[in-house]
């Protein structure tokens, strides 16, 4: 024991006690050249031999830290040896324990708990990111985590983590405390990342239930048994951290930290959405259970089982995709790419696909171009993969110049539409369109598009001049009632095929466009009746929206009120954007729409009759809100009520 007072290696000054363990006592302590508080760990040497392993371990925990350099990890700033031990010296780490903070308060609400999850999941996969051997810390619960006065967190004590080496296939001991441990870890058996992961799983449900399992019931379950009101997807988390079999849980802390960042979406409702949105990234599972002559059409170079393997590896990563994993289902595909057969296009088709529904579009067309200049497999002569990225260039991106550069490169005997498309990026990235010529050419493509085959191709045609239509119908007379008909002639295949998941794969697409074709063609409508039929259709599709959970739900929601402003049904309309701002109350957008349409009501009325007392409610609520005064819609309706004499 150090006296309080004492100065260690003339330097730091020994002012308190704060913490004690087996074979160390912590001390707060002053560094006298720098005049900043640090802690000093007293590690004793015992003539015991059963405290040799805890000795070592202390040991090893000073200098594993000493190496790291990560904002949630303490920083070691020295390791002084004695005669009856080691000093070590490090940061001294301001706040509390949570194992502290859940004694006080039982149980932690859930924001906090994902917040600190994401940090925690941060600061392991660094660990078990460091060269040449990963870091597992094996230690992981709410008594070595400190939270800070900021509100960040602390790993502390690395007294049992160990580096992970391939050739060991058991640990030296299944120190940890058995209530956190993984099942791998108490029989001593390897540990690896995973292992950390099932006990931040376990930390996670103890702050965010209250219940450790070192007490009745004594096992975990679902956290929504003890608390209904926790989310689906913390539960979705947990459960996933915790299975019994390591294959089974997270394989790496990045995996779990993109699950955490976008929680929202491990619903059943949201994997619902997200299977009908990817279901044309799936490759029938019948692939891999089936291997008849004809899968060699084209591949006769490849062997049974590697298609096999490589079709296995397709079909692992639209699982992945359909359970949210988005991250190892790139791995997977790039895995397939690398290890098994480089030529082949599936795997890159689907990891393009799989970036543009992540809204990453230009990080997959970026990994793609890396493939094709690196010539990798050959794929720069790949006639399928050039034709999906100048296909995403131009239906995704609407960069004709990028597009053309690669449907250039496309055989046209092998894809025969290539060359449709050609001149339509040639066409579209100019600056002077002659729009007539433009529209044959276009009518010219649907009549060819209309004797093909029933296939996904076909629907993929109708689908690319359904876009171009949309996007120049301003230009094109007709255009929106040309989006109509090309949607429905897809529609019209899908059923034909009975084949769900081509239907999954583009109702939310066609859902949008026939609302907006609907919308606009009404907007634009001279004739009353054929507008209100119009504006009704796109209503009843927007609608539909909602019950496929877009992401948009404010401003498809709004554009309903708009569209019964439109249509003359102002109460309808004003009960629309009073919904609207009931369930967003913090975006200016529906009280701007609101505002607007009852000064237009106030305004037709005689001068005596008007009464603008609703408005200026909505208005001095309005103006509180976050960047209000930066809102362009909201100072415009500022300017209205200037000109009325409402405001100064």
């Amino acid at each position: 024991m150090i006296e309080i007072g004492t100065i260690i290696d003339e330097r730091y000054e020994v002012l308190k006690e704060i913490g004690r363990g087996g074979m160390s006592i912590v001390y707060l302590a002053m560094d006298n050249r720098l005049n900043k508080s640090i802690v000093i760990k007293d590690i004793r040497k015992r003539a015991h031999s059963n405290d040799e392993l805890l000795l070592n371990s202390l040991v090893i925990e000073a200098n594993m830290l000493k190496k790291l350099d990560h904002w949630s990890l303490p920083k070691i700033y020295d390791i002084i040896e004695s005669k009856d031990g080691i000093y070590v010296v490090m940061d001294y780490i301001e706040g509390e324990s949570l194992k502290e903070k859940l004694k006080r308060e039982n149980v932690i609400n859930e924001k906090d708990v994902i917040e600190w999850g994401k940090q925690l999941a941060d600061v392991l996969g660094y660990l078990h990111s460091r060269k040449p051997n990963p870091i597992i810390y094996r230690d992981m619960k709410p008594d070595n985590i400190m939270l800070t006065p900021e509100g960040n967190i602390k790993l502390i004590d690395f007294g049992i983590a160990r580096e992970y080496k391939n050739e060991s296939t058991t640990d030296t001991t299944n120190l940890g405390t058995k209530a956190y441990a993984a099942p791998e870890q108490q029989a001593g058996k390897q540990t690896d990342a995973r292992t950390d992961i099932y006990s931040l799983g376990v930390t996670l449900y103890h702050l965010v239930t209250g219940k450790s399992l070192s007490e009745p019931p004594f096992e975990l379950r679902p956290i929504r048994t003890w608390n209904p009101a926790l989310s689906e997807g913390l539960e979705h988390i947990i459960l996933k951290c915790t299975q019994s079999e390591p294959e089974n849980r997270y394989q790496t802390c990045e995996e779990l930290f993109y699950d955490l960042e976008n929680i929202n979406k491990l619903t059943k409702g949201y994997k619902k959405k997200l299977t009908k949105q990817l279901s044309y990234f799936l490759i029938p599972l019948i692939l891999t259970m089936i291997f008849s002559t004809t899968s060699y059409i084209g591949y006769a170079e490849i062997k049974k089982e590697q298609f096999q393997d490589y079709m296995r590896l397709i079909n692992d990563a639209s699982r992945y995709v359909i359970d949210g994993n988005d991250a190892r289902a790139i791995e997977v595909l790039e895995l397939a790419i690398s290890t098994v057969d480089s030529r082949r296009s599936d795997a890159y088709i689907n990891l393009l696909d799989l970036y543009i529904n992540r809204n990453e579009t230009d990080i997959g067309i970026s990994k793609i171009e890396s493939y094709i200049n690196d010539e990798y497999g050959q794929v720069h002569r790949n006639d399928r993969v050039l034709f999906k990225l100048g296909m995403t260039y131009f239906d995704v991106q609407n960069d004709y110049s990028n597009a053309l550069k690669y449907l250039q490169q496309v055989d046209e005997e092998e894809i025969p539409q290539a060359r449709y498309y050609k001149t339509l990026a040639t066409t579209m990235s100019q600056m002077n369109i002659n729009y007539e010529e433009f529209t044959d050419y276009l009518e010219e493509f649907e009549a060819y598009n209309d004797g093909l085959p029933n296939t996904r191709e076909k629907i993929d045609n109708y689908h690319a001049l359904a876009n171009i239509y949309s996007s120049y119908k301003a230009q094109i007379q007709g255009a929106n009632t040309k989006v109509i008909e090309l949607i429905t002639k897809s529609e019209e295949i899908i059923d034909r095929m009975d084949n769900e998941e081509m239907q999954y794969r583009y109702e939310m697409d066609f859902t949008y466009k026939l609302a907006q074709a609907f919308h606009s063609r009404a907007t634009n409508s001279e004739d009353q009746e054929s507008a209100k039929e119009d504006y009704e259709h796109a209503i009843e599709y927007y609608y539909d929206l909602i019950d496929l959970d877009v992401a948009n739900q404010e401003e498809i929601k709004t554009r309903i009120g708009v569209i019964y402003q439109q249509m003359g049904e102002e109460t309808q309309a004003i009960e629309q954007f009073h919904l609207v701002i009931e369930e967003f109350p913090n975006s200016t957008g529906p009280y701007v729409r609101l505002m607007n349409l009852l000064l237009d009501i106030e305004s037709a009325k005689g001068e005596e009759e008007r009464d603008y007392g609703s408005v200026m409610e909505i208005f001095h609520v309005a103006r509180q809100l976050h960047g209000a005064a930066e809102d362009d819609g909201l100072n415009r309706v500022i300017r209205r009520l200037n000109n009325l004499d409402l405001i100064d």
